[in-house]
């Protein structure tokens, strides 16, 4: 460190000879016109400067009357004794003098000296943790910094003089910044000042604002517009050299979620104030909220609170995880509107990825983070009124009373993720006005935004635990064929049998489907499917209405279905099944 300040020292000093010189040279050509020659020489006193001011505490969060303290630099090779030295705010100007218990005034080569209140020796211990011992202390002779201490309500020029009243140094401080925070200067070579990054600042020691040997700061990282949760994802990291030397060997350490995940290295070196840029290329082996945590390595770092960054990053989910299962949008007197979700994947999934919406989207109120485990259901409800529901799974239950009220008649419900992409959703209308019954999805495989899939309550809600109305379809094996459960309806609203499931596979990728049912008489009875392309694989619920909405009477049907595959060709199944009360 001394050899970085003797080197800047005669830097500055051949610079200042240099023009020291020229500087003579121009006054025997003015020497006429003396007030040129009073400007020459303060000109060049300020370029021979050895001492320096370096940080001011004028805005102490303590006692302003004894704890205000101005700090000064001997930026030489040479020791100075400050004996006759002072320095002037506005109006008046301070002496220094030795401190209690100090037998000299000398303040050694490129070291601190703190310029304490005199009234700070008795009154005082501020600082005693801060300032090293090592340090030389002086005191002013009177009673107050300047005339009336060192203002914080306008701003001062701190002006520093030595025993021939030749002004070595001045700063302008700017009064308006934070209480107990110092002025600091952040260079020793310009005169550049900021606020001390530190409360009560840095007296007797480098300041918290001065660039350091050796600095590596980790300063930024740019992030892919889309993250691809099947594929690599390049992640920019931006290196700042905050330091006063070049850094080389540079290394960028990656963890995710507290896993160490991989390192890249910066060939070449960064030259001081001077970036570089890292790429990262990562592949997300989970979906969800993923932390990224990057750390930046550098030999003889002198400052390692600056080199890690965290980010979190969303990462989509290739298939759905959550599906809307059950709603109440019109609950009785007791009751409070809830909605459910359920895991229909297979493994653990953070549910404060998520919220729900309404069909609004203003307001989407998201689950808190934890965990919901395959195959489980998770409520948000409106207040606690849901415990009165039997059997509730209460660790199950979230309470928001900002979940977005439902629409009696028509509304959509979203399972929206952190990004604002909806992961399920379904739009209801013209369904009956049932207070107190909540509406249930007959299968949690079933696709949602079909309201042919959902189905009232038998009673009144089942919050957290199976949905009363919940039918299983057959398995159909691996043929190009469709099977009907159950073999015998009983739509009476019991939850038993109440509709029937088709399910359906065939060998092209898409097809166009067509479902009739017919009664024993070959009368067209109902079209659930009256021609729409879907997959190959699937299943169909039938409510065992007629397209009039009416309840088909008791009695044998035959169900047809009509496939035509992307190359023109058509598949005909039907399979008979019975309709009871």
């Amino acid at each position: 460190m001394i050899m970085l300040f003797r080197m800047i020292s005669w830097r500055v000093l051949n610079i200042s000879c240099i023009i020291y010189l020229n500087l003579i040279i121009l006054s025997k050509k003015m020497s006429a016109n003396m007030k040129y020659l009073s400007l020459i020489l303060i000109l060049s006193s300020l370029l021979f400067s050895k001492v320096i001011l370096t940080e001011i505490m004028f805005n102490t969060a303590a006692d302003e009357n004894q704890d205000e303290f101005i700090e000064i630099f001997n930026n030489s090779d040479s020791t100075v004794d400050l004996s006759g030295w002072s320095f002037k705010d506005s109006t008046e100007n301070d002496l220094l003098i030795k401190y209690h218990g100090f037998t000299d005034m000398l303040l050694k080569p490129f070291s601190y000296c703190v310029i304490m209140d005199s009234s700070y020796y008795l009154n005082s211990i501020e600082y005693e943790d801060l300032i090293p011992d090592s340090v030389l202390r002086v005191m002013i002779n009177d009673g107050s910094m300047g005339e009336y201490g060192l203002s914080n309500s306008y701003s001062e020029t701190i002006k520093l003089f030595d025993p021939d009243s030749i002004l070595t140094d001045s700063c302008r401080y700017i009064y308006t910044q934070t209480e107990g925070y110092t002025y600091e200067r952040s260079s020793y070579i310009e005169d550049s000042w900021e606020r001390s990054l530190v409360i009560r600042g840095t007296p007797g020691f480098r300041n918290s604002v001065m660039p350091l040997d050796t600095d590596l700061e980790l300063y930024s990282i740019a992030k892919p517009a889309v993250i691809d949760p099947a594929g690599n994802n390049t992640f920019t990291v931006k290196v700042h050299n905050k330091g006063l030397s070049t850094i080389s060997g540079i290394r960028i350490n990656l963890s995710i979620n507290g896993t160490f995940y991989n390192f890249a290295d910066h060939a070449g070196s960064i030259a001081s104030n001077d970036s570089a840029f890292v790429d990262f290329t990562v592949f997300f082996d989970n979906s969800g909220t993923q932390e990224l945590l990057f750390d930046a390595e550098a030999e003889n770092d002198s400052e390692l609170n600056n080199n890690s960054l965290t980010l979190s990053v969303f990462v989509p989910y290739i298939e759905k995880p959550l599906v809307l299962n059950e709603f109440m949008k019109n609950p009785a007197a007791g009751q409070c509107e809830y909605i459910e979700i359920y895991n229909i994947s297979g493994e653990p999934v953070n549910i404060g990825d998520f919220g729900l919406s309404d069909e609004i989207k203003t307001t989407v109120v998201f689950f808190p983070d934890s965990l919901i485990q395959p195959h489980s259901f998770v409520v948000m409800a409106k207040d606690t009124t849901i415990f009165a529901f039997p059997d509730v799974i209460r660790q199950n239950v979230f309470i928001a009373s900002n979940l977005p009220a439902l629409n009696n008649a028509y509304d959509k419900i979203f399972i929206l993720t952190k990004d604002s992409q909806a992961v399920d959703s379904i739009y209801y209308d013209d369904v009956d006005d049932d207070a107190g019954r909540s509406i249930e999805k007959i299968n949690t495989e079933f696709n949602s935004d079909d309201m042919n899939n959902w189905h009232y309550c038998v009673n009144d809600g089942t919050p957290t635990r199976e949905n009363s109305v919940y039918q299983e379809p057959e398995d159909i094996g691996g043929s190009a064929h469709f099977k009907i459960s159950p073999k015998t309806a009983t739509p009476n609203d019991d939850g038993e049998n109440d509709n029937l499931l088709i399910a359906y596979q065939f060998d092209s990728s898409y097809i166009y489907l067509t479902m009739k049912v017919y009664n024993i008489k070959g009368q067209l009875i109902s079209k659930p499917l009256n021609g729409e392309y879907s997959a190959s694989k699937g299943n169909i619920v039938w409510n065992c209405k007629n397209d009039n909405g009416m309840t088909v009477d008791t009695g044998a049907y035959i169900c047809l279905l009509k496939a035509k595959d992307d190359n023109g060709k058509v598949v005909e199944l039907k399979e008979a099944f019975y309709i009871a009360k």
